[in-house]
This record gives C-alpha cells, structure tokens and sequence, in this order.
C-alpha cells in the first residue's frame, strides 16, 4: 500500500486500537480518529483520563486499522504530540456533535488533541503475513 492508501483506509475505517504503557503494563483501548488530511492523524481525549496521562508520560504508541471487508490490518507505530489548536478544537466538536454537551461541562481547555511524528505504518494481510514487514513513512 501507498502512503495515499493508507491514509484512505483510516478515513474509512476511523476507529482504532490504540496501544500505551501505564508504567510497565500495557494498556489498549479504541479510540476514534478526527481527522486525517495534511495535519496527519488527529484524535483527541480528556485531560482528565488515563490514556492521556499514559500518553504524556509516554509518548511511543501504537495504533492499529483494521478494514474488516478486505481483511487489510494497518498497524502505525509513533510519537504522539499534543496540538494546543483551539480552532482544531471547535471543529472537532463541529463534526462530532456528541462531545459539545461534555465540552459544556470542561470547556476546551480539558480536551487534548494529539497528532503522531516519526509515524511509519505496517500493512498486514492473512496472505502476506509470512512475508517480511514493509514500513511506510506517513
């Protein structure tokens, strides 16, 4: 897969595992991506949850796509980076309604917006899981 691809595979498929360190124990949780355009992949969470606080300490994550119909598995190792964007904000709540009533109680200063640097994504397929992994700088 392309760059290009790959990026469309995570519009279609937006939810993702993402994976963090809670001191030595792994922690894995869906998340919902925002957007992914030319800011790369953004998501967000609260400041007042855990996975934000795993993130901060540790920012080395893992993501993971999966596209059920093609049966194509896109795993995206990264650095996340938190984006202090109040317009980033307000669109994100713009196109996910359902977190208004929440930002009403914590106000915009409780969400936290992260996109990922040093990203490179792994394509994994049952017919090429045999072959050696091919990374793709995002």
């Amino acid at each position: 897969m392309t760059k290009d691809q790959i990026m469309q595979l995570i519009n279609d498929n937006p939810i993702f595992a993402l994976a963090t360190m809670d001191g030595t124990r792994p922690r894995v949780r869906n998340m919902l991506t925002c957007f992914t355009d030319d800011r790369g992949i953004i998501f967000c969470t609260g400041k007042s949850k855990e996975v934000y606080l795993q993130i901060i300490n540790n920012p080395a994550l893992e993501l993971c796509y999966m596209d059920g119909g093609k049966e194509t598995q896109v795993r995206i190792e990264a650095t996340a980076e938190e984006i202090d964007d109040l317009d980033l904000k307000k669109a994100i709540v713009e196109k996910f309604t359902f977190l208004q009533s929440w930002i009403d109680q914590v106000g915009y200063e409780g969400m936290a917006v992260f996109t990922f640097k040093e990203a490179r994504a792994c394509v994994w397929t049952m017919e090429t899981s045999n072959e050696a992994k091919e990374y793709i700088n995002l």
